[in-house]
């Protein structure tokens, strides 16, 4: 092809035909910078899609971590809602200690009332995106901005969950002096054997240590809970600024 620009040239000039010439050549600078601006689109149109593909990827991938987080969540949710239902029971039980109960009453209240099950994300798309710097291929500015924040937003619930388990784990000594650890253990692991010494359940409803106790699971396990419903909205909306990205 090169060659038969050059004959074309050279024929031009050898026919001293230099207007024509200059035309042909100010002809063939076009067309070089026509193919080179084609070029150029199309590297980009390929970048462009190399981007997408990529974009996709680090988007579904957001998406499967912050679909098993939300689910986390209602676990989580789900067990420590459970307190401030237990505490009005338990209130109520402290004002009729001598009222009959079964052993059921007491051991799903004990249990209810000392639930410190924490919410663990799984961050690692999420860090995978932001340490290669994928995570800027997204255009969604609010989505960048919510995603950055996630895990600090987590961390903020991290001292309340330590708060509930420190102080349960404090409890336990006490809770000892009344009623049997077999209460905790029971329903994991069926072969645990039946405590010599009984519990006496009326014995802790009397004692104003279980009043303060239930108040401060019940206080501990609300602060909780406003955390969690915190992230809980954040990841719905992560989810739903992830589809609408997907779709783009």
């Amino acid at each position: 092809m090169i060659n038969f620009f050059r004959k074309i040239r050279f024929n031009l000039l050898a026919k001293s035909k230099t207007g024509r010439y200059f035309k042909y050549a100010i002809g063939e600078i076009l067309l070089v910078v026509v193919g080179i601006l084609i070029a150029i689109q199309l590297n980009e149109w390929k970048k462009e899609r190399n981007n997408n593909n990529h974009k996709q990827s680090v988007l579904k991938a957001l998406q499967l971590d912050f679909k098993a987080n939300l689910q986390q969540l209602d676990t989580t949710l789900f067990y420590i809602e459970k307190v401030p239902k237990a505490y009005t029971i338990a209130n109520e039980m402290i004002k009729a200690p001598f009222k009959r109960y079964t052993e059921n009453h007491f051991t799903n209240l004990i249990t209810d009332l000392s639930w410190s099950y924490t919410f663990n994300p799984h961050n690692g798309a999420l860090r995978s995106a932001i340490s290669s710097s994928e995570i800027h291929l997204i255009k969604n500015k609010r989505l960048i901005e919510i995603l950055f924040s996630w895990e600090d937003v987590v961390k903020d619930s991290d001292e309340e969950a330590f708060k509930i388990q420190k102080f349960q784990y404090d409890s336990m000594s006490m809770k000892g002096k009344y009623i049997s650890s077999i209460h905790d253990w029971k329903s994991i692991f069926k072969d645990v054997i039946s405590p010599v010494h009984s519990s006496n359940f009326k014995g802790l409803l009397q004692d104003v240590w279980f009043e303060n106790y239930s108040i401060q699971s019940f206080a501990y396990a609300k602060e909780y809970l406003l955390e969690l419903n915190n992230i809980k909205s954040q990841n719905i909306e992560i989810l739903l600024l992830i589809n609408e990205e997907l779709k783009n």
